[in-house]
């Protein structure tokens, strides 16, 4: 009697999983910053003066700060505590600089990524959906809410190629 209601229950089951489909894992935004047309825009961004400037400035000023940190810890011991308290107070100045800095750096970013996924996110959303239906996914999650995926549930590299094929 058990085992017919064992297996009664798993041909229960397996119908209602039959019946909704299979799951994949799908990133939108990175189908879109994959794309062909996105890393040309990205290479772009990359490539203008202010951009190169501010990248430059950010890794002139790592390097300062790096600099400022070894003579710290290499002479640090033989220094007066004023020495010591101007060091401390450049090393701040130059931290708080490489911050400003990287924040015009994630601003620039910011603005073309927005432009990015206002420009593609429509053809991008219809793709995923046409995907979606044709392969019968049941369940579509974000990567940033599975704990582990194969690869082989990921359709988001689909999504590229047709935004790269402009379908």
């Amino acid at each position: 009697m058990k085992i017919a209601l064992a297996f009664v229950a798993a041909v229960l089951f397996s119908n209602v999983t039959l019946a909704q489909g299979k799951i994949a894992v799908m990133d939108l935004q990175s189908a879109i910053l994959r794309s062909e047309a996105a890393q040309k825009e990205l290479k772009a961004l990359g490539a203008k003066p202010e951009y190169v400037a501010l990248t430059a400035q950010a890794e002139s000023l790592n390097s300062e700060m790096k600099a400022l940190v070894e003579e710290m810890q290499t002479k640090g011991l033989t220094w007066s505590d004023e020495r010591k308290a101007k060091q401390y107070k450049d090393i701040e100045y130059k931290r708080a600089d490489q911050q400003l800095v990287a924040q015009k750096l994630q601003k620039e970013q910011g603005e073309i990524y927005q432009k990015l996924f206002a420009k593609y996110g429509k053809q991008a959303s219809e793709a995923a959906k046409e995907i979606i239906k044709s392969g019968g996914y049941g369940l579509v999650l974000k990567p940033q809410s599975v704990e582990y995926a194969d690869t082989g549930y990921d359709i988001t590299a689909q999504i590229t190629d047709r935004l790269n094929k402009g379908k």
